[in-house]
């Protein structure tokens, strides 16, 4: 009697951002069968570039070395053929009361010491219960240091001071020590930079290389609506145009902002872990990209009033403004008035330099659309991102935190697979806890799933 082949396994991912592409190009490496679904009319999800006066610009993720070493990114970076390109920039900032602008070396002229600053804050944290009571005990809220570090830590890690775990404490370290966490003084130099690093010609070419190896397996336009399962153990995934499609490997790696949007069958996901997921809350942040005619006069490169942070490209030719907290809830109807109030912050340090008042646009949903003037994108008010990325809240620090073996991998707790056949990818679900929220971690856990998805298959033809 002749012995039939094993079955070879369907795998599902819903979301094409960069941790579900990455996911189903290394199992289509493999040679496994592999669909990507994606809400978007376009792949890339959060990593978002236009074109803007000619330049290629992000409106999404931006700083490839937000993620520390990111060696998932170079390695696909090199892969896929593509070139990565390198800027510093002076983080030096002015702080806009309202009516002039304050240096950041004379809001505040204290010197810290490092390894006791260090010592305090940990102190400090633990008896907080967010960042606001961690801030309290350095300044008073009416200070305008405090206020530039609260829309800083907004800006940084998503949530406003009040929403945000005393835990991000060691952000507020290397703030007051003028520097962000993966911002370096350079060798003989006293000034605050960053090093800028990103695809050169935008970095949504990445998750596009990444579509293209995949061809006709990635289907857009595909809001996932419903999830059942049958009893053979197979995945019954119903979409919003009622489409359905059955697949024995299900991988969500879509936002946790947006699960609230997907019925889930009782069954395929605990209650428990289903609330948990909902509950992470999501970052309110936007940006608005602004073409100056020419680089202005002044040296003046970042500036910080009560709800936004800005800063130029190198050619500082482009200004963008990242708007912070309700600020960063533009639509169409309104993203003229939001951008008229940051107007008397770029008159006060730009002059005459800056470009003439226009409607700025809402950028559409489809990457290399190229603009004339104002865009923006307010990641609030996705619909299929609600949100930035995520952030800890007070009294949530071992929700993201926590970690457990998965066969020869290390996962979250919260996002630990289930029955071999329900996996999570995502930059929520990253194990490299020291760059949350980027493009690295989003490519890390998307090797790590399809890693895990392998081994799984492997066993199961042995079994």
């Amino acid at each position: 009697m002749a012995i039939s082949a094993p079955k070879k396994l369907k795998v599902v991912v819903i979301g094409a951002g960069l941790a579900g592409l990455t996911t189903a190009y290394r199992l289509h490496q493999s040679g496994m069968d592999v669909h990507v679904y994606e809400a978007r009319p376009r792949v890339g999800g959060r990593i978002f570039t236009a074109i803007l006066e000619g330049n290629a610009i992000d409106l999404g993720g931006h700083n490839i070395s937000d993620g520390g070493t990111a060696k998932n990114i170079y390695r696909l970076v090199d892969e896929l053929h593509l070139t990565l390109q390198k800027n510093t920039i002076n983080f030096q900032y002015d702080y806009f009361t309202g009516e002039t602008l304050i240096p950041d070396h004379l809001l505040h002229t204290g010197i810290f010491d490092p390894e006791t600053l260090q010592v305090q804050l940990a102190e400090i944290a633990k008896q907080s219960r967010n960042m606001r009571e961690v801030l309290n005990t350095f300044l008073k809220d009416d200070d305008f240091f405090y206020k530039a570090l609260s829309v800083r830590l907004a800006a940084y890690e998503g949530g406003s001071i009040d929403h945000l775990s005393s835990s991000y404490a060691k952000t507020l370290y290397y703030m007051l020590l003028k520097g962000l966490p993966h911002a370096h003084q350079h060798p003989g130099e006293t000034q605050p930079t960053i090093d800028l690093m990103s695809i050169q010609g935008g970095n949504a070419l990445l998750p596009e290389a990444l579509a293209q190896t995949l061809s006709e397996k990635v289907h857009l336009n595909m809001p996932l609506a419903l999830v059942t399962r049958g009893s053979n153990g197979s995945y019954t995934l119903t979409f919003k145009n009622g489409q359905c499609v059955q697949t024995d490997i299900l991988v969500l790696a879509m936002p946790c902002s947006v699960y609230c949007d997907i019925t889930f069958e009782s069954e395929i996901l605990p209650k428990t872990t289903l609330d948990a997921i909902k509950s992470i809350p999501y970052g309110t942040n936007a940006k608005l990209l602004v073409p100056f005619p020419q680089p202005p006069l002044t040296t003046k490169r970042c500036l910080i009033n009560d709800r936004v942070v800005s800063f130029f490209n190198a050619k500082r030719d482009i200004l963008t403004l990242y708007y912070t907290g309700e600020a960063s809830r533009f639509s169409s109807d309104t993203i003229l008035e939001t951008y008229q109030q940051e107007r008397p912050m770029l008159e006060a340090a730009f002059g005459g330099s800056i470009p003439p008042l226009s409607t700025p646009m809402v950028a559409q949903d489809r990457s290399f659309v190229a603009y004339e003037g104002p865009v923006g994108h307010s990641w609030s008010n996705d619909p299929y991102a609600k949100g930035s990325y995520p952030y800890i809240a007070p009294g949530r620090e071992t929700l993201l935190g926590s970690m457990q073996k998965e066969g020869a991998e290390i996962v979250k707790t919260l996002f630990a697979p289930i029955n071999h056949t329900l996996y999570f990818a995502g930059e929520h679900t990253s194990i490299v806890l020291e760059a949350p929220g980027t493009m690295e971690a989003a490519c890390e856990s998307g090797e790590r799933t399809a890693r895990m998805i392998q081994q799984a298959s492997f066993k199961t033809r042995l079994d």
